[in-house]
């Protein structure tokens, strides 16, 4: 299936009434996307702040498992003195290094409930007996490529790779004080350079003390009571998300008005805080090691399987750099004990630098490096004397430093980075479930992963060799041990402290200059993480033992899954998630909680009172029936999956008519299926029996089924282990035994053949450890390639597997053609449909009920079916059904309650409803849904999302008011929106970012791009002088007359002059010359440059601010230049931005203010054009004028006449044949258009009257003007010549007179030539004068007079005035 363009407006929609069921009780129920995150496992929180200096709350963004995140914020109204978020949160399974400008504080899962400044005694988990972690079900795939021993080891239950655990390698020691081993505790703070505090140290508690009380949380057991003072601001789905896509990281940058986020699949995104807008992301590059030296000096070894899990940020300078690691073990080493004797822990880095440009964010890779060790500290660390310094860990537990020269083969130039990703609408899961780590070992061991023999780039190998210096081991931090973490902390004075541990011990040190000094050593048994508070105190996190009463283990899921620390004295924030401890009466009940903790609450005594920040509410007892899947068959039409193995039909009205907060009742389906699955339905598909042309409906059930149905069940199977994903048909044109069958997927990558002609369930092939991503078929072979750059190659006859390979084996083999290559992103069996789906099946909640709209698309299509004359009953049909899904989208933008009048004009005169859907933002592959507690709140997230639905709602008006009936009423809701809005929402109103706007602008249509013009002049106009002044500060320097060549036409520049354009069009006396001189020279700029892709802004800008750029720049070469544009036949001159069409646009926008100098244009071009095509252009554009702006040429008809009779020169033979024809249509044209021009056939002459009372006549035949008769003192209203050609009456309204000349040929003319003819009397009066009085009906506008005033001929001698309804009979 084709995909939505990327440059499509593109919005999702969320369907709360259609999330659940519940029959009976239709009104209780919490916000879904609060649903979401009570559903989600978390694996990082980072706290943060959220609005500007006038409207800053603090805001939680949470890490999810599944890929997703989530911010939790703090109202408005529910703000009191609770202390600002101001320290960033914890990485799970990843120590980070922290930046001297930003204090982090950090928390790894799992953890305990209790916090980890209480001094207890540490008890490892139970590593063998019975295990409450969910059991799961075996992989039914098997790697073939594996070595023969390694995998009877494996089939024996031995890890060829297995470590011993830490109750077997080592006794439970004795927990004892973290008293300093190499400094006295008791002298340490009286020194110079005293040892950091430890909030665990002999100073601060008692070895002996067990832990104090912790108190239960406010009402922990009424989960159904309302949420707490927090809520849910935002939820992101990025586009890869699901299984094998969670969350190991979240780093706050940039003054903390963004954040990045980092995936263990290898995804980075860039998001803004505010708003949760995606502004960059990236996928690291899955053969980083093929330009590293190393690697390829290295022997052949088994590729390994990676897994992205840490990032630090370090500024250099104002600059972010990002330093990503992986290792290849699944799991962090930090959660390892020590490794066998010969284990070889390798990992992974790269270095990005965090580019920042006026309207986005670009990550640009600087380094990579892959080397042997754990990989549980790199970073970067500014030096005092300027250089930069990477630094690492190494396996005996040493310090390592290397200098970073970014200089020598850095450069600074960075990439175009893309608004829109190749698919931003598709949001497919994409993932895979977790193996058994055996099995990662043997795969990691495979052949496959052996590396190309192939010698690597000399010049690559130069540069990263130059990037990096050679390693120095500055010195050893703990001996002769496995580490399992690190955290370091840059303090103010420069130096970086560092935390380090492992099994049994702790220690502290400080690094500067090259200088490595241990300030301490500490017993401190299974220390899990660390955090440092500020440059003197550290808290560490412990994993401890849990029991009940009857000293039983509380399982895993009853356990804390996080912790965070709230210290009130320090103002540092901690939260942690914790699930509720009675897992049989509130096993959906999850909150977020934060524990005050101070020296003064460590007493034997002292009780610790959590806070509730966030619960989530519980379920009703009588459980609910949830959406699990849904697929748009059309626009009005949606079939869904839910819970109870029921599939139902519903239409938009009735998703969209319900009220706020009620659920659709499962009686309102129009259809339902005959019988359950009997498991919830996921992953909706639609196949066609290639015979009968019969359409079934195929679903999967949670419980790995297959159903083929068409609300009757025809055929299921319970095949897989993991949920269908994907479903792809072959056609009857693909060759090979597999046509007619569909080829189902399931998120595990295993795949299911199913002939669709009968139902015949054929064979399962087996999965792998990374997500399928494209099938190849070729004769009687199918080749799966798979996303860790493998491929498997099987017999799709005899099922066998004839090799497994690389991709770039696969590739080989691939483009020796004979192969057929279905994508699982663009080609699985979907209808086609302006509604897609967010996210795959078994996803949360908020995520299967939204919708995405191809809004761009709708506006097109309705206002092309709008715009076309009905002629049947069919096309009336399809008008009103354009009609009424105008209405229904309008009910889900719209906000109700702002202004009573506009809800009147929406309910009442444009068919509006209101509705409980929630618009949402896509951005850059992400899919941001937003949670509002007042209608209104959804002008006050961001300026961008402002700007989105601002847009939304202007496009769809814009196409109802092409309905007569509508055309007013929505005029006056576009008026509103464009310009009312901030008064009725009030001061937390974002106005519409117009950067937001104009990106959308370059690749929009025609009918999204008036939508965009009249929002953007909205907001230009709006601007106050002072912002004004600041927003043209800001980009002025970004024009493309001052960027170098190669970024003249990036979009970067294009943006700065579409903004800067604008606001000098509106403001231009704000500007200072320079600046106007730059904006007029980059109009100029793109407007001459044929190759340029953003000539259209520079037409567009023309015709905004004409009158300012004409003092600058060369106004009769930018008028040229519209001429030959807005003429232009070549087809390379034709593009979606319709350029000849807007420089049509542009010369009548001209023409209206600027009538003077395009008329000395077109009139000297006419005489003395550069080229005859050049002077055919202007005849052609004088003709458009004419048919367009016909009263605004009435004025300058003499001079126009002029130019165009004098171009039929009888002397320039060939020139006049070549505008023969334009110069003769446009004589036509005005003798037909204008009442003041009349022309003769008999005698070839033309009479232009002119304003000032003359009448000019002229001998087309020989292109020279004869006389010019003169009497009339005002301006001339009309004139005709007889049907003789003799006589020539002129009339004007003004002076209530009408003319009668003798202009026929006589004797005296032959001796005068030139002269008037005589009169028959003396001087230059006219033969007759005849006054006339018509009272009230002669007073008209000149553009009236052009319809309401003509002169016909009864005989050669008798004429008809008509004058509006007046008929005036003169003899002459």
């Amino acid at each position: 299936m084709n995909s939505s363009p990327p440059c499509r407006f593109i919005l999702p929609f969320l369907f709360p009434n259609a999330s659940q069921l519940l029959e009976g009780n239709p009104n209780a129920s919490e916000d879904v996307i609060s649903t979401a995150l009570g559903t989600s496992r978390v694996t990082i929180l980072e706290p943060c702040n959220i609005g500007d200096a006038d409207d800053n709350c603090p805001a939680l963004l949470i890490g999810c498992e599944d890929g997703t995140l989530q911010a939790l914020h703090r109202p408005a109204a529910a703000r009191g003195s609770s202390p600002v978020f101001i320290e960033p949160a914890v990485s799970r399974h990843a120590k980070r290094f922290s930046k001297a400008s930003q204090r982090r504080s950090r928390s790894s899962s799992p953890t305990s409930m209790l916090s980890p400044t209480f001094n207890v005694t540490a008890k490892p988990r139970v590593v063998s007996g019975i295990t409450a972690e969910r059991v799961e079900a075996p992989k039914n795939y098997v790697d073939f490529d594996d070595e023969p021993d390694k995998l009877k080891d494996i089939l024996k239950g031995k890890n060829p790779r297995e470590r011993l655990s830490v109750s077997e390698k080592a006794p439970e020691p004795n927990v004892r004080p973290a008293t300093p081993s190499l400094l006295d505790a008791s002298a340490a703070g009286k020194r110079k350079n005293a040892a950091p505090r430890s909030l665990l140290s002999a100073a601060n508690s008692r070895a002996a003390t067990p832990p104090p009380h912790i108190s239960t949380p406010s009402s922990p057991g009424d989960c159904a009571s309302p949420l707490t003072n927090w809520c849910t601001r935002y939820h992101i789905l990025p586009s890869s998300s699901g299984f094998g896509h969670s969350i190991k990281s979240i780093k706050l940058v940039l003054n903390k008005r963004y954040f990045v986020a980092l995936q263990e699949s290898g995804h980075i995104f860039v998001y803004a805080v505010e708003d949760g807008s995606c502004k960059t992301w990236l996928r690291i590059d899955e053969e980083l090691e093929k330009n590293d030296s190393k690697a390829e000096l290295q022997l052949p070894r088994p590729q390994d399987s990676w897994t992205w899990s840490k990032l630090t940020v370090t500024e250099v300078g104002e600059t972010p750099f990002l330093v990503v690691t992986a290792s290849n073990g699944g799991d962090s080493p930090a959660l390892m004990g020590d490794t066998e004797e010969g284990t070889s822990e390798r990992s992974r880095c790269v270095l990005y630098e965090l580019v920042i440009l006026p309207s986005n964010i670009a990550l640009r890779k600087v380094g990579q490096w892959e080397q042997e060790s754990p990989g549980l500290a790199y970073g970067l660390y500014a030096e005092a004397s300027g250089g930069i310094t990477f630094f690492s860990t190494s396996h005996e537990g040493h310090f390592m430093v290397q200098d970073l020269n970014l200089t020598s083969n850095y450069s600074l130039q960075v990439p175009m980075m893309q608004f829109q990703p190749e698919n931003e609408t598709k949001h497919t899961q994409g993932a895979h479930l977790s193996i058994p780590h055996a099995l990662k070992s043997m795969m990691s061991r495979s052949s496959d992963h052996l590396p190309s023999m192939e010698k690597g780039d000399p010049e690559s190998i130069k540069e990263q060799s130059s990037l990096l210096s050679e390693p120095h081991d500055i010195g050893a931090m703990i001996l002769d041990s496995t580490l399992r973490g690190l955290e370091t902390h840059r303090m103010d004075n420069g130096k970086l402290r560092g935390i380090v541990w492992n099994t049994k011990e702790m220690a502290l040190f400080e690094y500067s200059g090259r200088a490595f000094m241990n300030l301490f050593r500490s017993i401190a048994v299974n220390v899990h993480a660390a955090t440092w508070l500020d440059d003197e105190t550290y808290a560490l996190y412990f994993e401890v033992r849990l029991i009940d009463a009857d000293n039983d283990d509380v399982s895993e899921t009853s356990q804390a899954s996080h912790l965070r620390l709230l210290s009130e004295r320090i103002h540092l924030i901690a939260l942690g998630l914790h699930e509720a401890a009675k897992a049989s009466t509130q096993e959906s009940c999850k909150e977020i909680v934060s524990y005050p903790i101070s020296e003064s609450l460590l007493g034997e005594t002292a009780e610790i009172t959590p806070s509730v920040l966030w619960r989530s509410g519980r379920s009703s007892t009588r459980k609910p029936i949830t959406l699990c899947s849904s697929l748009p068959l059309d626009f009005d039409t949606f079939i869904f999956g839910f819970s109870d193995g029921y599939l139902r039909r519903y239409s938009l009205a009735q998703l969209v008519s319900k009220g706020r907060k009620s659920y659709l009742p499962a009686s309102s389906a129009s259809k339902t299926s005959n019988s359950p699955l009997g498991a919830g339905i996921v992953g909706l598909h639609i196949v066609q029996n290639p015979r009968t042309r019969e359409r079934f409906i195929v679903g999967g059930g949670d419980d790995g089924s297959i159903a083929f149905c068409s609300f009757e069940l025809v055929a299921r199977w319970i095949v897989f282990t993991s949920p269908l994903a994907h479903v792809l048909q072959l056609d009857l044109d693909k060759t090979g035994p597999l046509r007619g069958c569909a080829l189902c997927v399931a998120t595990d990558g295993t795949l299911a053949i199913i002939v669709i002609d009968g139902f015949h369930f054929l064979y399962l092939l087996p999965g792998a450890s990374a997500p399928l991503s494209r099938i190849c078929l070729g004769e009687n072979n199918m080749l799966l390639m798979y996303r860790d750059q493998r491929a498997r190659l099987w017999d799709s006859q005899t099922k066998e597997l004839w090799r497994s390979m690389g991709q770039d084996k696969a590739e080989e083999m691939l483009n020796q053609g004979g192969w057929t290559t279905l994508d699982l992103e663009k080609d699985v069996c979907l209808p086609k449909s302006l509604w897609h789906s967010i996210a795959g099946s078994y996803t949360g909640l908020d995520a299967v009920a939204s919708l995405s709209l191809d809004l761009e698309q709708l506006i097109i299509e309705s206002n092309a079916i709008t715009k076309t004359i009905s002629t049947s009953k069919d096309e009336v049909q399809n008008i009103l059904s354009a009609l009424e899904r105008l209405k229904l989208i309008l009910s889900v933008l719209h906000t109700p309650g702002l202004n009573s009048d506009v809800d009147s004009i929406l309910y009442d005169k444009l068919g509006a409803t209101s509705s409980s859907v929630v618009p949402g933002n896509i951005s850059s592959n992400s899919t941001v849904l937003y949670n509002h507690g007042q209608p209104c709140e959804a002008w006050c997230v961001s300026e961008t999302v402002t700007a989105s639905r601002s847009l939304a709602i202007v496009s769809v008006l814009r196409s109802l008011s092409l309905f007569e009936d509508l055309t007013e009423g929505a005029n006056t809701v576009i008026a509103f929106y464009s310009s009312s809005l901030a008064s009725c929402v009030g001061p937390r109103f974002k106005h519409p970012s117009l950067e937001s706007l104009g990106q959308r602008w370059f690749d929009a249509s025609n009918d999204l791009r008036s939508a965009i013009r009249t929002l953007f002049d909205a907001a230009t106009a709006n601007l106050s002088d002072e912002e004004a002044i600041k927003i043209t500060e800001k980009w002025q320097h970004h024009v493309p007359t001052l960027q170098p060549d190669s970024e003249k036409e990036s979009l970067n520049a294009a943006l700065a002059l579409l903004i800067c354009g604008c606001v000098a069009a509106e403001k231009y006396s704000l500007l200072a010359v320079n600046a106007l001189m730059d904006i007029s020279k980059s109009i100029s700029l793109y407007l001459h440059d044929e190759k340029s892709i953003y000539r259209a802004l520079a037409i567009d800008l023309c015709s905004r601010g004409f009158h300012v750029w004409q003092h600058y720049i060369d106004a009769m070469h930018i008028l040229r230049s519209l001429f030959d544009l807005a003429t232009s036949t070549k087809k390379d001159s034709i593009s979606v931005q319709n350029v000849g069409a807007q420089a049509r646009l542009s010369v009548l926008s001209i023409a209206s203010s600027n009538m003077a100098i395009l008329m000395s244009t077109l009139c000297l071009d006419i005489l003395n054009p550069p080229t005859v095509e050049h002077r055919r252009s202007v005849l052609q554009v004088l003709a458009f004028l004419m048919k367009k702006r016909a009263h605004v040429l009435q004025a300058h008809l003499p001079r126009l006449m002029e130019a165009v009779v004098k171009s039929l020169d009888p002397n320039s033979t060939a020139n006049r044949e070549l505008v023969f024809d334009a110069a003769t249509e446009i004589i036509s044209y005005v003798v037909k258009t204008y009442p003041s021009v009349c022309f003769d056939v008999n005698t070839q002459r033309l009479a232009v009257g002119t304003n000032e009372g003359a009448v000019v006549m002229y001998d087309v035949k020989t292109a020279i003007r004869l006389y010019v008769l003169e009497s009339h003192k005002k301006v001339i209203t009309a004139c005709s010549f007889s049907p003789d050609g003799r006589r020539l009456v002129t009339v004007c309204l003004k002076e209530s007179s009408v003319l009668v000349w003798k202009v026929g040929s006589s004797f005296s003319s032959f001796f005068n030539p030139g002269a008037p003819p005589r009169q028959g009397r003396g001087g230059s009066e006219p033969f007759k004068t005849l006054n006339f009085n018509v009272g009230a009906e002669a007073e008209m506008t000149t553009a009236e007079s052009l319809d309401l005033v003509r002169v016909e001929w009864i005989a050669d001698r008798s004429v008809k005035v008509k004058i509006r309804q007046s008929v005036l009979t003169f003899s002459t």
